[in-house]
């Protein structure tokens, strides 16, 4: 996981503390809203969506509502991944040794522990942003951080 980012190099618009532009919650509450809320189905993409599309000016909230998004189309990206190489491995697996059902016990087993590294990056992610912090996640973290933080274009 990454370190934190430091609460100075915070944009003063989107310090924690304020309240958001839908039902006036407080922003450290909503931005944990975005990752904890996934535990309810899919009521996360639903929580992230609404928070990117109202918070114009609370770049706290919009920046965690951004990475849970992320988080979870990257999640679903591998899990189309891993079910693609499922079927080619069972394929393979079937013709020559005639053993595909080692190709469904092994995604299966993946498909568990990259359940459970989404749940951590849930809960750590949440746990974080209640806390006020500009917590980003690898990868993911920067394209949600260069998004939230690109200069505004006077027209």
């Amino acid at each position: 996981m990454s370190t934190p980012i430091e609460p100075t190099t915070a944009p003063a618009s989107g310090a924690p503390g304020g309240k958001t532009n839908f039902m006036q919650l407080d922003s450290n509450l909503a931005a944990m809203l975005c990752y904890v809320s996934y535990f309810i189905c899919c009521l996360g993409l639903v929580v992230g969506i609404v928070f990117v599309v109202t918070e114009k000016e609370n770049r706290f909230v919009k920046f965690h509502a951004l990475q849970s998004l992320f988080l979870f189309a990257l999640v679903a990206i591998l899990g189309i991944i891993f079910n693609i190489l499922t079927y080619v491995m069972a394929i393979v697996l079937n013709l020559t040794v005639g053993f595909g059902w080692i190709a469904g016990l092994l995604t299966w087993v993946v498909g568990v522990i990259l359940l459970l590294v989404f749940f951590i990056c849930l809960i750590i992610a949440g746990i974080k942003a209640y806390s006020g912090q500009w917590f980003k996640l690898p990868i993911i973290g920067n394209f949600a951080w260069n998004i939230v933080n690109k200069p505004q274009s006077s027209v």
